[in-house]
């Protein structure tokens, strides 16, 4: 009996040891899809622009020289000076401030920026 079992077996190992190879699978169709681009920066035509103004501060300096056996010299000068420089910002109709703004209109813009600047102080 011990024969037939081994027998079996071999005969089941033997058979379980032989693999099958699958058929190949077709190759997926690919579809390509064309589109426009599409433009998601904002026309220089539909933003407005604002000026935000400089934040300035005056500030009184004293300058005090001493001048014996006389009055001391005193000497005050006011200073303006400029804590937060004028800003541009563009807004649209909605009143949001738009930071991209199309490649198209950048020469516009460039040009408005180039200011001369202001002379003294």
């Amino acid at each position: 009996m011990s024969k037939k079992y081994l027998m079996i077996l071999g005969v089941g190992l033997a058979l379980s040891a032989c693999q099958t190879t699958p058929e190949p699978e077709p190759e997926p169709e690919v579809i390509e899809i064309v589109t426009e681009p599409v433009r998601t920066c904002t026309p220089i035509s539909a933003v407005e622009k604002v000026v935000i103004p400089a934040e300035t501060e005056t500030i009184t300096a004293i300058t005090m020289v001493d001048n014996p056996p006389y009055e001391p010299i005193e000497r005050r000068e006011e200073i303006t000076r400029e804590t937060k420089p004028a800003e541009t910002i563009y807004i649209d109709s909605e009143g949001r401030e738009v930071l991209d703004i199309c490649q198209d209109d950048l020469d516009v813009i460039e040009e408005e920026m180039v200011d001369p600047m202001p002379q003294g102080g």
